[in-house]
């Protein structure tokens, strides 16, 4: 053997001896480090307070006792989320809420409800989880009928007492159904609420229904128009925290996995149950920027579907399922800008 391979052998060899050292230092760190944090868990816990835990990518990365110091070291961190110690939910979260997986593997995270289902349509055994609930919402293994009814929808007016009010009151249904006996009257009472007319820096500007009721939700007597989703979704959190689900921008066919499910579905449509003539619509002037309306905006609740009908609760008709031709529905509900809000089924 020429010396020239005797020294790169020896140099492999102290190479290969540096690599192990290496590894079981970092084993040993990474060993210390989990029992520092279990000891951390267990210090807070004597002390009598509760240990929350902070988490990077899903991994432990810190214990404190005191949420607002957790909090204050998370947002340090992206893909950040804090728990308590021994609960399975996040109660603050950084992280994408949508999470795409096909069989065990995660394939990606969305922000957007509508873009995590395109994507994992592409795939086969494909599901979609949903941290805020910490479950499985969607999965591409259900069987889809061509037609389902929910039974059993409770049915509830708005009138008199909430003259616009059938957003609330169609939630209030939806509430019902789920076994939570809220009061139409304290859903409007809680709906986050915008001025329908006001003045601001010496500009006039109309309330947005993307960030409240806009005007009077009880009484003809003055102005009012309605809400759109964003702030029936945050109302429905209230209740049922990381269960609400908000659909918003899916397409109508994709409600049906909701449906199948026994989930009724609270939509944006209008009193007419078509698409509208441009000339039924207006702008409101918010502060963000001009909001397409109409005073024919209307809110039901979806219950079923068959080859040629959509079923629904109208809570100003209560009492009997209402049913309009499917097509003319469907176009109309996109026209409204294809809202939609349900829970975990």
């Amino acid at each position: 053997m020429q010396k020239s391979e005797k020294i790169i052998i020896i140099f492999l060899l102290i190479c290969i001896v540096i690599v192990n050292i290496l590894i079981f230092f970092i084993y040993k760190i990474d060993k210390n480090i989990n029992k520092s944090i279990d000891d951390k868990i267990i210090y807070v816990s004597k002390l009598g307070r509760t240990a929350y835990e902070v988490y990077q990518n899903d991994k432990i990365i810190e214990v404190f006792g005191d949420y607002d110091k957790a909090l204050e070291y998370a947002k340090k961190y992206e893909n950040s989320s804090i728990k308590k110690s021994g609960d399975y939910k996040w109660i603050w979260d950084s992280n994408p809420p949508y999470e795409v997986y096909q069989g065990y593997n995660l394939l990606k995270k969305f922000i957007d409800y509508k873009e995590a289902l395109e994507y994992a349509k592409k795939y086969e055994n494909s599901t979609i989880f949903f941290r805020e609930s910490n479950t499985f919402i969607w999965d591409s293994e259900t069987i889809i009928k061509d037609s389902y009814q929910i039974k059993n929808v409770p049915f509830i007016g708005q009138y008199p007492e909430l003259f616009r009010g059938c957003e609330v009151t169609s939630l209030a249904m939806l509430l019902k159904y789920k076994g939570l006996n809220v009061d139409k009257m304290e859903l409007a009472q809680n709906i986050k609420k915008e001025p329908f007319i006001f003045t601001l820096e010496g500009n006039v500007y109309n309330g947005n229904p993307h960030q409240g009721f806009v005007g009077d939700i009880y009484s003809i007597e003055n102005d009012g128009y309605g809400v759109y989703n964003e702030p029936i979704h945050q109302l429905l959190k209230q209740y049922i925290g990381g269960e609400a689900l908000n659909l918003t921008g899916a397409s109508f066919q994709d409600l049906y996995y909701y449906i199948n499910k026994n989930s009724p579905v609270w939509v944006i449509i209008n009193t007419r149950f078509k698409v509208l003539p441009e000339n039924e619509f207006d702008y409101l002037n918010t502060t963000r920027g001009s909001v397409k309306m109409t005073y024919r905006e209307h809110s039901v609740l979806i219950t079923g579907y068959d080859s040629q009908y959509i079923y629904y609760n109208d809570p100003m008709y209560p009492g009997e399922t209402k049913k309009q031709p499917k097509i003319q529905f469907i176009k109309a509900w996109e026209q409204m800008g294809s809202q939609a809000i349900t829970y975990v089924p």
